[in-house]
């Protein structure tokens, strides 16, 4: 197995030393912490379980995430790993103790918030480096000498905790808006004493807080600098601002970390959590430009992991040292392992449409879920159970009906567990609605997401039968003692006069049919297809036009893919009309009246209609009961999104 790796991937296997340990690889998780805490903000089973299947995937570091080192005026988040809290030390040991059993190091996230402090979380009010109205609605303190000393002390304090309990690395969160880049950001930062104007002077906190670090864990401890190589947004930092900054830190930080984006700017998190719309390794060319000017290492970040190709030639081009990644180690809990083993085609690829990220991202969502789930891995946020999960202990004859991502996730795990699977598709392919997928260029990982599905099935002891409508007779004849149905869903066809006409198309059913859409294309429908589709067409150069009957866009999207959706929109000049419903289509066109009942014409070549699906639900009850265990998954219970569909098809076969 290591030769597999060693010979297609050189020199993402090969070791790398970080202060005074030696990472057995170049790919390491990037911050991504656990909301699940308890309200104290200590770890609990189910986190340290969490932690540990991101050991086990092969990676070489894990890192725990963001980790407060000031409860008083530092909180942005309701529950943060406490490192201003001696009580912290036994869950956390635990933990690291749990990481280092499979050979991985640990490093954990030190971060203050500054004036982005959410006061209701903080027992003083927030601060920074000038005094301006916060994002809360309080006013920002601008921090004297005194509180600045506080804040540093805090830093290397919270350091010296995160040691006892076991880590191995320290990382100071020095991007994305929080404190650091405060003081580093022009637009935050206007002070005229020695800690504004300059570059040199708005760095001194950074430098301070460095110093501070290596007096309480020593010259040994491996600091790594996470820093933005831009903050993309005027009075943010800039790449060459960051470089100089990087050479000041060069001889005092064991690596950096090169991200992007700031929370100051939240349309910046399309960067700072990569869109499905950009392209991977996108933020590759700043660690690129910092890479050359320092001698430190330097890892990369940002929509990364699911390509090893492109993570070898990243090392062995020079243009990083390490690979950090994030998302893609919670689509795949073993996705390096995968990659070593020459398993490639078997990594459950990431969709990046940001649903984990999405869950508890306040103040843009109504409320902080604090739990990870993940749409295409439904052991996320159930490690502990999973780690238990026996053999079946009766082996059962499974018969999956149909093979979208909720069919082939439940043969998959039916398989796993033991038992002998039968699947049925009646297409002449597996893949359900995935395969639609398939045409458009920014639902890549989509496609390939589905293509891993179909490569395990096919390796697998799963009978496949393509061509095959399952049918009462046939389920008769077949004896199954399981019988999990997962036909999926039917477009809507809506009752509009018009809607047989040739020039009308169905978004979730004439997919792949560019050649027969027309210059002009009219979107019935703002849900996400409809914009993405929309959007697609715009991309190939037609004249699109949304129509949506109520006030949004999408409302039923993730946020962060929502806004980077709804940028990509703008950017691209779709048009859309809001509060506009379709009365009649005729062959050139569409009418719609509008919310004050004034009636329009949208001229179109193509009608594009994106209502919604629902639930094959005739079919289903034509099989319910026809076998002693019977189960409904995916869209044909529900129809909603692939996140439900593979958890309730990975939970149909885990209780069989």
């Amino acid at each position: 197995m290591k030769l597999v790796a060693t010979k297609k991937y050189p020199n993402l296997f090969s070791p790398i030393k970080i202060g005074p340990y030696i990472l057995k690889n170049r790919i390491c998780t990037a911050p991504m912490g656990a909301s699940d805490l308890t309200p104290e903000g200590y770890l609990t089973r189910q986190n340290i379980a969490s932690y540990r299947q991101k050991a086990k995937s092969g990676v070489a570091v894990v890192n725990l995430g963001e980790a407060l080192v000031d409860s008083v005026r530092g909180k942005a988040h309701g529950r943060m790993v406490a490192l201003d809290d001696v009580e912290i030390l036994s869950s956390l040991i635990d933990c690291c103790d749990a990481i280092k059993q499979h050979g991985a190091l640990v490093a954990i996230e030190l971060i203050h918030a500054g004036c982005r402090a959410r006061p209701e979380y903080c027992q003083k009010g927030p601060v920074g480096p000038s005094a301006h109205m916060g994002i809360y609605g309080e006013m920002v303190e601008e921090l004297n000498d005194d509180l600045i000393e506080e804040i540093v002390e805090s830093f290397g304090k919270a350091a010296f905790m995160a040691r006892c309990g076991g880590v191995n690395i320290i990382t100071l969160h020095a991007c994305h808006g929080w404190i650091f880049s405060q003081f580093l950001a022009k637009s935050t930062n206007q002070r005229t004493d020695k800690y504004g104007g300059s570059l040199e002077n708005r760095a001194r906190f950074s430098l301070m807080v460095i110093e501070r670090v290596r007096k309480y864990c020593g010259p040994q401890c491996p600091i790594e600098f996470r820093m933005s190589g831009s903050d993309l947004y005027d009075g943010g930092i800039t790449i060459e601002e960051s470089i100089e900054y990087a050479k000041m830190l060069d001889d005092k930080v064991d690596l950096f970390h090169i991200s992007a984006g700031s929370f100051n700017v939240p349309d910046t998190s399309t960067r700072m959590f990569p869109s499905m719309y950009l392209a991977a390794g996108v933020n590759v060319p700043f660690a690129e430009a910092i890479k050359k000017a320092v001698k430190t290492p330097v890892a990369t970040v940002g929509g990364l992991g699911c390509d090893p190709i492109q993570m070898e030639e990243i090392i062995a081009s020079g243009q990083a040292d390490i690979i950090n990644i994030a998302r893609a180690s919670v689509a795949d809990t073993d996705i390096v392992n995968k990659i070593k083993q020459g398993r490639e085609d078997e990594i459950t690829t990431c969709l990046r449409c940001n649903y984990c990220l999405s869950l508890s991202f306040v103040p843009h969502v109504p409320f902080a879920v604090r739990v990870l789930r993940c749409a295409v891995n439904p052991i996320i946020g159930f490690e502990l159970e999973t780690q238990s999960l026996l053999p079946a202990l009766n082996k059962k004859k499974v018969l999956v009906v149909g093979s979208g991502p909720g069919g082939m996730q439940a043969a998959l795990t039916s398989i796993e567990r033991g038992h002998d699977v039968l699947l049925c598709e009646k297409a002449d392919r597996l893949g359900g609605l995935l395969n639609t997928a398939d045409h458009v260029s920014f639902k890549h990982n989509m496609k390939k997401y589905k293509e891993s599905l179909i490569a395990r099935v096919n390796k697998s002891t799963i009978k496949v039968m393509l061509n095959t409508e399952v049918t009462p007779d046939f389920i008769d004849k077949n004896q199954p003692d399981a019988l999990i149905v997962a036909v999926g869903a039917e477009v809507i066809i809506p009752n509009i006069p018009g809607i047989d006409l040739k020039n009308v198309m169905f978004a979730a059913r004439d997919y792949g049919k560019e050649s027969q859409v027309g210059q002009k294309v009219v979107v019935i429908g703002g849900g996400l297809v409809g914009c993405e589709e929309g959007l697609y067409y715009k991309q190939l150069g037609r004249d699109v036009t949304i129509l949506e009957m109520t006030s949004e866009l999408a409302k039923e999207s993730y946020y962060l893919h929502l806004r980077a959706t709804l940028n990509e929109m703008e950017d691209a000049q779709v048009k859309v009309n809001l509060n506009t419903k379709c009365t009649k289509i005729i062959e050139n066109g569409v009418y719609a009246v509008n919310d004050n009942g004034e009636e329009h014409f949208f001229e179109a070549d193509t009608v594009l209609v994106s209502v919604g699906l629902k639930p094959l639900s005739h079919v289903v009850e034509s099989l319910r009961d026809l076998a002693e265990e019977f189960s409904v998954v995916g869209d044909c219970f529900e129809a909603k999104t692939i996140t439900e569909a593979v958890r309730t098809g990975y939970n149909a076969a885990i209780t069989l």
